[in-house]
């Protein structure tokens, strides 16, 4: 899986355009954030931020539902920002969710490490006793054991959670714990998992390095492009999901014609509905399950495409021939 995770993003016939697109928004998205930096006068450009991030999110979503149940799927266009966006906030609240709890208990913590003090001399400073000052130290230390494990799990969880809902189009799908449990507990999704991992300690640093000369925002949006293929194939293998239809403007359906017509209104396509040049004549035609007739509508101009004539839709002409081919 790890070859075809980097196979993946340049697939033709859009993927590499998919890949330019894809690192020129990170590209924003980076130097919105790089100007954002530099003072207090300057942070308020983050918020210009905004729009591209949940784009590039967006796409990621698109990219899980068209991997999902295919041995060989093509990255999607860029196409419907709209349905991009909307897609990228579903996500990012799905995230929210999942990241909450553990933020909650951990966030805290943190801060008051980051004061350079501890939580016992913080407590004893707002006039609390020390023996109630201890217990809450055991207290939050116990709670930050368990939103440590929490987040691991929900790191871990939280692609099967996505993908079900860019599976289903359903935020609520996400939170559904039988098929998230059942997807996170499966071998294959722990493959997958394991894959994803790889490939981001092996190349995120180098992308991230490559940002000084702006190929690495390129290689990031590539890294997660396949990163999303080994979710997608993931999840799709683990729960038997068969793929999602694809949409008219996905470039795998661009290439294909249809070789029966379907009146509007009809039930079934039957071979009065062919239009002429979709369906080609035989070249061979058996007779009688005894004798080979060679025969084409160039013999025959004036033939009904449907078949009239002799027996099981050959014409005449063709019979005729096929007597004296016997005969001989």
């Amino acid at each position: 899986m790890f070859r075809e995770a980097l196979d993946y993003p340049t697939r033709p016939p859009v993927g590499a355009r998919s890949v330019v697109a894809g690192g020129l928004l990170l590209l924003v998205v980076g130097s919105f954030v790089a100007l954002a930096g530099l003072q207090v006068a300057t942070a308020p450009l983050i918020l210009l931020a905004v729009v591209p991030w949940l784009l590039v999110r967006g796409y990621y979503v698109r990219v899980v539902r068209t991997t999902i149940g295919r041995t060989e799927p093509v990255p999607p266009p860029f196409g419907r920002p709209r349905e991009l966006l909307a897609d990228g906030v579903r996500a990012v609240a799905i995230s929210v969710a999942y990241l909450l709890p553990a933020a909650i208990v951990i966030g805290p913590l943190v801060a008051v490490s980051a004061a350079e003090t501890d939580l016992g001399t913080l407590l004893g400073e707002v006039g609390i006793a020390p023996i109630y000052a201890d217990a809450v130290v055991v207290v939050a230390g116990v709670l930050a054991v368990v939103a440590l494990l929490y987040l691991v799990g929900a790191l871990y969880a939280l692609p099967i959670a996505v993908a079900n809902f860019a599976y289903t189009g359903r935020v609520a799908a996400a939170f559904e714990r039988r098929t998230v449990f059942a997807g996170a507990l499966s071998e294959d999704y722990a493959v997958a998992w394991a894959v994803s991992l790889l490939l981001q300690a092996l190349l995120l640093p180098v992308a991230y390095l490559l940002r000084i000369v702006l190929v690495g925002f390129f290689l990031q949006f590539l890294v997660a492009m396949g990163v999303r293929y080994c979710y997608g194939q993931g999840y799709g293998t683990a729960l038997g999901r068969p793929p999602v239809p694809l949409g008219v403007d996905h470039p795998a359906w661009t290439d294909l014609t249809p070789a029966v017509r379907r009146p509007e209104g009809s039930g079934v396509a039957t071979r009065a509905d062919r239009v002429d040049g979709d369906v080609p004549r035989p070249a061979v035609v058996r007779v009688d399950g005894r004798s080979t007739v060679e025969w084409s509508s160039r013999d025959d101009p004036g033939a009904d495409s449907t078949g009239g004539g002799g027996p099981d839709g050959v014409p005449d002409d063709a019979v005729d021939r096929g007597s004296q081919t016997e005969r001989r």
